[in-house]
């Protein structure tokens, strides 16, 4: 959810996208070591190296008005004019090729490991072969399913799909979160289910297809069912994790917060905070597209490791006077504009949440948002999945320290 943005969207992102950012660093630092002797020669080649990164990597490249100190958002072109269409064709085509029930088709669209929720189990797909020799209930195309399976599956012999809308919901360089929703039918035109989704796009190096997703099946006559206690339990998670940051309790982070046994991450680099107060442009390093292999995350979590987390709230607090934008004082689960409960169900709720931030005098910070996957498992709700999570208006951008 919020709660430790920087240190969990890096962990979200994947070693591979870190070991780039300290190369990347790395080569900058060499760059510096270049004699006077051979700086006139180095000034050029430098040109030549930037011209070259600008072409290789755009992401990096600072959009006009950018603070130094800022995180793009969804004021800059960057973060929807080629994304969002990618994203949107991506879904387009998943869903056609899934109408068709060409599980191949499916999986070109996919990143691997390819992450899935299934009813409330989290489910990590290796690779295309093990999509096609074993593919999730949602994905299969076994047309006599059987629950607790290797053919589970949502398939009647004959039935075909109805797509019935796809909505953008957050956006950045490098990933889109969105819905997708359709209607199954039988052969003879009845309606018998509803598929209710959300899908997270990423950009890894230079292909886009969804990383990770979840979806909820619903029998057609069970469809306008309002699970309320759902809706409010996946509300409290996240106002609760936002007053944990709030009232100083580091138990409370996760510990009450998220799902026991795995969860799921798609990194988005979206957040990082205390990386751009370093100034210099560095928030874009997240933002990196090149020789990024995957943006799943995984972690199996025991309530030990949950009550144990440890959160530094004193440099949380410290960041934002750094980035000239005064004291910060609230966290508050509800203000961000367009957040909302998507689909709910009696055992899962999709949701688009995040935190409004504020300095002790009220003065508006920033939004943050993602798309958040709350389970029911053994009596307990928890936050199972986070995709995506970005900075949608970083007020950091209109001052300039």
């Amino acid at each position: 959810m919020v709660a430790d943005e920087n240190g969990r969207d890096a962990v979200a992102q994947g070693g591979e996208v870190q070991a780039d950012r300290r190369n990347f660093m790395k080569s900058a630092a060499a760059a510096g070591l270049l004699g006077a002797a051979g700086a006139v020669s180095a000034l050029g080649q430098s040109a030549q190296a930037a011209q070259q990164a600008e072409t290789a990597e755009p992401n990096l490249v600072p959009p006009p008005g950018m603070s130094p100190r800022g995180i793009p958002d969804l004021r800059f072109p960057m973060c929807y004019k080629e994304s969002v269409p990618a994203a949107v064709g991506v879904v387009t085509q998943y869903f056609a090729a899934l109408g068709q029930r060409d599980l191949k088709g499916m999986a070109e669209m996919l990143h691997f490991p390819f992450g899935t929720f299934e009813r409330t189990e989290a489910v990590v797909v290796p690779s295309p072969d093990e999509l096609i020799a074993h593919a999730p209930a949602s994905m299969n195309m076994t047309e006599h399913p059987e629950r607790f399976t290797d053919h589970d599956g949502y398939l009647k012999p004959g039935c075909y799909d109805v797509l019935d809308g796809i909505e953008i919901f957050n956006s950045n360089p490098v990933a889109v979160n969105l819905s997708l929703n359709y209607n199954r039918y039988s052969p003879e035109g009845y309606k018998l289910l509803r598929c209710e989704g959300i899908y997270c796009v990423t950009n890894n190096d230079g292909k886009w297809a969804i990383q990770a997703m979840s979806t909820i099946f619903t029998p057609a006559h069970m469809v306008h069912v309002v699970y309320n206690d759902s809706i409010t339990a996946a509300k409290r998670l996240r106002q609760d994790h936002c007053l944990a940051y709030m009232n100083n309790d580091q138990q409370a982070v996760w510990g009450p917060i998220r799902q026991l046994g795995l969860n799921l991450g798609v990194g988005a680099g979206g957040a990082s905070w205390e990386v751009a107060a370093q100034g210099h442009y560095k928030a874009l390093e997240g933002l990196r597209v090149k020789g990024v292999k995957t943006r799943l995350s995984t972690q199996s979590y025991t309530q030990e490791m949950l009550d144990n987390t440890h959160i530094d709230f004193v440099a949380y607090r410290a960041v934002w006077p750094q980035l000239g934008l005064g004291n910060w004082g609230w966290d508050l689960a509800d203000g961000p504009p367009g957040g909302r409960i998507i689909h709910a169900s009696v055992e899962k709720v999709h949701a688009f949440q995040g935190a409004s931030r504020y300095t002790t005098s009220g003065e508006y910070i920033n939004d943050s948002v993602e798309m958040d996957v709350i389970t029911y498992k053994k009596g307990r709700w928890g936050l199972a999945g986070l995709f995506g999570y970005m900075t949608t208006h970083d007020r950091a951008n209109d001052i300039r320290v």
